[in-house]
């Protein structure tokens, strides 16, 4: 079955609700925050995943507006780019996340049915199009939830 770009589209519209679920609930001894900078096994926290999906999204938003902006644009190597956590709570990276996913949606929601068969060209990778880097996005993102909320799972309750 065809992945839509209206699919696509209406997951970046709920990850703000996903990702703040993720901390809905807690204990009353337990912040946010410091839950959410605890590494699990992995060493990565889940406040790593959600900064980690909140500049991929971001990225993605840039690749998607030089594919339909530009004819064949080279677009971003996905290994050189830089995810910064430190400093930041809970809120804020979601705020970001949620901001960036809006953006990337409303800007996915304003191309033409022809336009998602346009490509770009990525580093190591060759051509991508459309359509590609908007579900790549929503993918990638929905990947670092489950992840984050695995991490969640494992250090709630564990002392610090």
């Amino acid at each position: 079955m065809a992945r839509s770009p209206g699919d696509a589209i209406v997951a970046l519209r709920s990850m703000r609700r996903r990702w703040a679920g993720l901390f809905a609930g807690l204990d009353e001894d337990e912040s946010a925050d410091a839950l959410a900078q605890r590494p699990g096994a992995d060493g990565l926290s889940a406040l790593h995943h959600a900064s980690t999906a909140s500049a991929m999204l971001g990225f993605s938003d840039r690749d998607l507006e030089q594919i339909l902006v530009h004819d064949d644009p080279e677009l971003d190597d996905p290994s050189r780019r830089g995810i910064h956590a430190v400093g930041r709570g809970v809120d804020q990276v979601i705020d970001e996340l949620a901001s960036h996913a809006e953006r990337l949606a409303d800007r996915a929601d304003g191309a033409s049915a022809g336009d998602w068969s346009r490509k770009g060209s990525v580093p190591g990778r060759g051509d991508v199009d459309a359509l590609t880097v908007l579900w790549d996005a929503v993918d990638d993102a929905v990947s670092h939830l489950k992840a984050a909320e695995a991490t969640l799972r494992e250090v709630r309750g564990r002392p610090v």
